[in-house]
């Protein structure tokens, strides 16, 4: 699995790079690395802006999506990047399970992360609260994503072999959301900071505050203007609040 990897602007010349930290950031579901480009110029010195490429998108977009969990995390979990540096990891709504059960894995392995950051998406013990539309057919499917979210750009709703790849991927990303199985045996150790849009009519609260009990350590809970989409909309604030605990 290849990984992006991008240095924080304010990184010092000449840094040591046994004194970097990284941050591996997973997407919500049809995304890719670039709703991670602008992240780089606001992160302190010395972190490593890590954007592993899964499949069916970017530079695997010829690939079949993954809609397993546990082979995807599998996969990452081999990723030598995670073994040589103190790491934190985030996660945008799909992205917050991925990030959620890589923690496990890699603590399991003996290597924690030391920060786990988790944004849009209900507590992993939850089930999940809608009516799951990952299994409807092909134009169900599509006006279901629609419905939620509203974000795919016109032009590429028009543009139908782009559509056909990205609502592989969707479906491929919706089933890891929807069909989520919770495997944890304990909590993490490491701190989690949960984030949630102060418009989000999907992820309320109650569903963020649920990330508490899965660990032993500091749980704090942050909302920022915005919808489910928020972290596009309060880019600066959320990574000022990121820092803040990078940096601590």
């Amino acid at each position: 699995m290849s990984i992006r990897t991008l240095p924080g602007r304010r990184a010092a010349a000449g840094l040591d790079c046994t004194a970097w930290r990284r941050i591996f950031c997973f997407p919500h579901a049809g995304a890719g690395a670039a709703v991670f480009s602008q992240w780089p110029n606001h992160l302190p010195a010395g972190v490593e802006l890590c954007v592993p490429c899964l499949p069916g998108r970017d530079a695997r977009v010829d690939e079949p999506p993954c809609s397993d969990m546990v082979s995807l995390v599998e996969d990452l979990a081999q990723e030598k990047l995670l073994l040589d540096a103190p790491y934190a990891l985030f996660g945008h709504s799909m992205g917050a399970f991925i990030a959620f059960d890589l923690a496990q894995t890699l603590t399991e392995l003996g290597n924690p992360p030391a920060h786990l950051f988790v944004s849009g998406q209900r507590g992993p013990r939850l089930p999940y609260p809608g009516k799951p539309i990952y299994a409807l057919p092909e134009d169900k499917f599509l006006d279901g994503v629609l419905e939620r979210y509203s974000n795919i750009p016109e032009q590429i709703l028009q543009q139908k072999d782009l559509m056909a790849i990205l609502l592989r991927a969707l479906r491929a990303d919706f089933t890891l959301t929807e069909a989520y199985r919770y495997r944890a045996v304990s909590p993490l150790t490491c701190p989690i900071t949960a984030f949630g849009g102060v418009k989000d009519q999907h992820i309320p609260r109650e569903l963020l505050e649920a990330w508490a009990v899965e660990t032993t350590n500091r749980f704090r809970l942050h909302f920022l203007p915005g919808g489910h989409f928020f972290p596009q909309e309060s880019r600066e604030a959320l990574l000022s609040l990121i820092r803040a605990d990078l940096d601590a």
